[in-house]
């Protein structure tokens, strides 16, 4: 078989070039330090290389959505925090205020701070993030969640709790309704609430009272009435009929024991006249115990009634202060728990994140090492494919007749 000149130098061209490609492919994984460069390169390896990047897309998003978490809880846990340092200066204030000696005008200057407080903690409860969202409006962040009308905050914001997936099946709330912060706090003891009637002329005076037996505790409406001198009735309101054993003596001071139930009345009731209640408590917003104690403070007592009225509120308004300050409390930890459980699922992430890119990294990442002797190799032979291509281009026969 003959070969033409024009066959010899395509097929020594193409040598040449298929060397050449193969010493660029080289320079270009040591260039880039990844072995492969196309799917073409380890089918199998580009195939896992793909979904080990899929798995850190989405674990980099978890630690994005980890960020937001923490962000917007460390701004909810500042806030209570800056809420139940304003309780307990308010009730400093009431406790300041019980003080039967004070006269209405030293009265009525703790009130002015204790509404300059509410106006704070009403502030607080409508705080916004860095996104320009109300943190406790549920999901109505776009307004202001209180307002504050006819003289009651209201809440306007929902009930919902915004979640976001930090982890493989790990999702976790990113704040809490302002409905369940400052709304739904329990009244009285927690357990009943003791009031009075407005309506009351006599002096008398009643506790928040303790569960005695909370076996025999009924929740029932209760009526305590005086019909007449030295007299007190248990009216069980819910059963229309009174308690076993009332009417009894009425003593001063002596604590009154029915149903489960324990309160104690002071002072000189009216005859006929004067009642007090027991209910079960009930949820009462924070701002609304704020707002009674600060216009119990603000009542003059030139009146004995009503001296006597505002002493309760007072007393009433330390015992949902606690109660207040427990339930914040008790959203404090919560949020430092939620914290916690997120520090922990980051460093998971990071750590899977951190063991993918390893793995990864054994499959894509070029051996330098064993990159230099190939190339040095594919460059020795690129020179001797040109050499020899010089070499026999210039063979001819006229070269042999001279």
């Amino acid at each position: 078989m003959r070969v033409s000149t024009r066959q010899f130098q395509q097929t020594a061209i193409s040598g040449i070039l298929d060397r050449q490609n193969a010493l660029s492919r080289t320079q270009e994984q040591m260039a880039t330090g990844k072995r492969i460069l196309s799917p073409a390169d380890d089918p199998v390896a580009a195939t896992r290389i793909h979904s080990f990047k899929e798995s850190i897309d989405i674990l980099q998003q978890y630690q994005s959505n980890a960020d937001q978490v923490k962000n917007r809880l460390g701004l909810e846990e500042g806030i209570l925090k800056g809420a139940v340092d304003g309780l307990q200066r308010v009730r400093e204030l009431a406790v300041a205020g019980a003080n039967g000696a004070l006269s209405d005008i030293g009265r009525q200057s703790i009130a002015k701070e204790v509404y300059s407080r509410l106006e704070s903690l009403l502030g607080m409860a409508n705080t916004m993030d860095a996104n320009g969202e109300y943190i406790f409006g549920g999901n109505r962040g776009g307004s202001p969640p209180f307002v504050e009308t006819g003289g009651a905050v209201v809440y306007n914001g929902d009930d919902g709790q915004r979640r976001l997936q930090i982890g493989p099946d790990f999702f976790i709330d990113n704040g809490d309704a302002g409905s369940d912060v400052f709304m739904r706090i329990k009244d009285g003891n927690r357990t009943f609430t003791a009031e009075y009637n407005p309506a009351n002329t006599g002096t008398a005076t009643i506790d928040q009272g303790r569960v005695d037996n909370i076996t025999a505790y009924t929740r029932h409406d209760y009526t305590l009435s005086f019909p007449a001198a030295g007299q007190v009735l248990v009216t069980d309101d819910t059963l229309g009929a009174p308690v076993g054993g009332f009417p009894r003596a009425y003593t001063a001071g002596e604590e009154i024991v029915f149903d489960g139930v324990a309160v104690t009345i002071s002072g000189d009731p009216a005859t006929g006249v004067d009642t007090f209640s027991v209910k079960p408590s009930s949820s009462q917003d924070l701002f609304t115990t704020v707002k009674r104690l600060a216009d119990a403070l603000n009542q003059p007592s030139g009146v004995a009634s009503d001296a006597s009225k505002a002493g309760m509120e007072i007393t009433r308004s330390i015992n949902e202060l606690d109660n207040a300050l427990n339930h914040l409390l008790n959203k404090s930890a919560s949020v430092g728990s939620r914290m916690n459980s997120v520090e922990g699922q980051v460093f998971i992430n990071e750590d899977t994140v951190l063991n993918l890119q390893e793995v990864m990294s054994g499959l894509e990442d070029l051996d330098y090492a064993e990159a230099v002797g190939k190339l040095n190799l594919q460059m020795v032979g690129m020179q001797a494919a040109q050499q020899v291509y010089l070499k026999a281009q210039g063979l001819s026969l006229f070269e042999f007749m001279r």
